[in-house]
């Protein structure tokens, strides 16, 4: 039997006998009132959030539904090379050239183009088709430009003036039997990412006459407050600290249940928010060391930078700016959250404010494992040829909802006299529950950012889900090119069950450039 078996089936074995005593524990808090025997704490498991719900109710986040399967259609060069816009149609009919089918219940969650550095008019009409019925027939450019009304509106829609070099289309469409998503002609780069219910219960179609402006008033402040529904009982922690050098300093502590549902931090200079580190531990684990930067977006510092606003969490890139998380982080006893001082100075006067929502329904969610933790899987150096650079690396049960991306890299010259960022023609490529094929294929590294072309050769842009807020190609710590980038993947959330590799390469073919790459991805686990 192999190593990694193995070990997946011993760390399971673990987690049975944790979660046996973590599930007394939580039956002992209730026998001693601390959590009420009846009501919403012992409610049944959550079923997968589908359509605007996935939005409307973010703090529901942190359930994991097994059964649910993310998956992606693209046009990757199937031969192995760099040809990752030569993938084809699936078969004629739709529009003219389908790209994407499935049969069942299931969502599409994101769909993207590029063609002409994200100019997609001679695309024709995009059709999209769900459970036998057109829903949307209508000239691909105009869509992504807003022309087809709400709910498919900025930024649910971008063109490439919004979404630099790609087009996407983000509005949640169910289905209960099948979908069928078809472009005109030529066809070029794209995805189309959806996800795969284990039965209709609660899957209701698309319905397209549903503006959903609540959704995009939300979507519309990204990066401003918190996308979750407001709690009563909400409790507020603000401190201000000084930090020693190689200290940890825990600046905010909390009983649960609860969840912590906002965290706030300011720096006092750049020194700081570059060289600190933010650890979070959740119920005797720490879940989260993660460098504060690239945590809130922003993983070569300030300069260079726009502010970040992304549906999640938030950066003022200016000095004293403050940052801003909204992940729901749930815990059953107790949580803490620490800063560590790695600039080799004292930092003073770091501000922090936490919020914390109290709520008994987390304490069986997480007892049984119907709820995740909030965990931050971070880690910076060269990549390694012929090696993908992992973003996360999972046994056991959980979900990938995100990630902080800082890429150094150099550009290669080419007889055109363009200088070629070649890192990033590496696609994203996830693997599920030990499979041996990806069930999302990437088309290359702007293209996961659902940008394109180098995002249009460095233009900058932070949007609710996706963004590149930060290009440069000098100053501290960038030898010649280097961005920063980040997702969100929240009804595209990748789901697993036993085990996860997501990562991306580096390189057109073979992961053969070298970069200096760091990461932070978000899970739930």
């Amino acid at each position: 039997m192999p190593l990694r078996v193995i070990e997946n089936c011993r760390r399971i074995l673990d987690k049975v006998v944790l979660r046996a005593a973590v599930v007394s524990c939580a039956v002992a808090l209730s026998a001693a009132g601390t959590v009420p025997a009846h009501g919403d704490a012992f409610a049944p498991t959550p079923g997968a959030l589908v359509g605007w719900d996935t939005y409307r109710q973010l703090d529901r986040l942190p359930y994991l539904v097994p059964g649910v399967q993310t998956q992606q259609f693209s046009s990757y060069d199937r031969s192995g090379g760099n040809n990752d816009g030569g993938g084809g149609c699936l078969h004629g009919g739709g529009a003219g050239c389908v790209v994407a089918e499935d049969h069942g219940p299931g969502e599409i969650d994101s769909i993207w183009f590029t063609r002409d550095r994200g100019n997609v008019a001679s695309m024709g009409n995009i059709r999209i088709e769900l459970d036998g019925a057109v829903v949307l027939d209508a000239p691909l450019q105009a869509v992504v430009s807003g022309a087809a009304g709400a709910p498919f509106a900025f930024p649910l829609v971008a063109d490439a003036s919004q979404s630099p070099g790609g087009v996407y289309i983000k509005v949640p469409m169910p289905y209960r039997d099948s979908m069928r998503v078809s472009i005109a002609r030529n066809l070029q780069y794209y995805h189309v990412t959806y996800r795969r219910f284990p039965d209709p219960i609660g899957v209701r179609t698309f319905d397209r006459s549903d503006r959903a402006e609540d959704v995009l008033a939300m979507l519309r402040k990204a990066g401003t407050s918190d996308p979750k529904p407001p709690k009563a009982n909400a409790q507020r922690q603000t401190r201000t600290v000084d930090i020693a050098p190689g200290a940890t300093v825990p600046v905010a502590r909390a009983t649960g249940p609860g969840a912590v549902s906002a965290l706030r931090l300011r720096m006092p200079s750049e020194a700081a928010f570059t060289g600190l580190r933010l650890r979070i531990g959740f119920d005797g684990q720490q879940t989260v060391d993660a460098p504060v930067a690239e945590f809130f977006g922003l993983g070569l510092g300030s300069p260079g930078a726009i502010p970040v606003r992304s549906l999640m969490f938030a950066a003022d890139p200016a000095p004293g700016g403050w940052l801003w998380a909204w992940w729901p982080m749930p815990f059953l006893a107790d949580a803490t959250v620490s800063l560590v001082n790695t600039t080799g100075a004292a930092v003073r006067g770091v501000d922090t404010d936490m919020v914390v929502d109290p709520d008994p329904q987390w304490a069986v969610a997480l007892a049984t494992g119907s709820a995740g933790h909030f965990t931050a899987r971070s880690h910076a150096g060269p990549t390694a040829p012929g090696q993908d650079w992992s973003f996360a690396d999972e046994l056991g049960h959980g979900k990938f909802v995100g990630v902080s991306h800082t890429m150094r890299g150099h550009r290669i010259d080419t007889p055109s006299g363009f200088r070629w960022p070649a890192f990033l023609e590496g696609n994203e490529r996830a693997y599920v529950d030990g499979a041996s094929t990806p069930q999302i294929p990437g088309t290359g590294t702007e293209d996961f950012y659902e940008g394109g072309w180098f995002f249009d050769f460095g233009r900058r842009f932070s949007l609710p889900l996706t963004g590149a807020p930060t290009e440069r190609t000098s100053g501290p710590g960038c030898a010649d090119y280097c961005l920063t980038a980040y997702r969100l993947m929240l009804p595209d959330a990748v789901n697993y069950l036993f085990s996860l590799r997501f990562g991306i390469q580096h390189g057109p073919v073979g992961d053969d450039q070298q970069a200096d790459y760091s990461s932070t991805a978000f899970l739930y686990r």
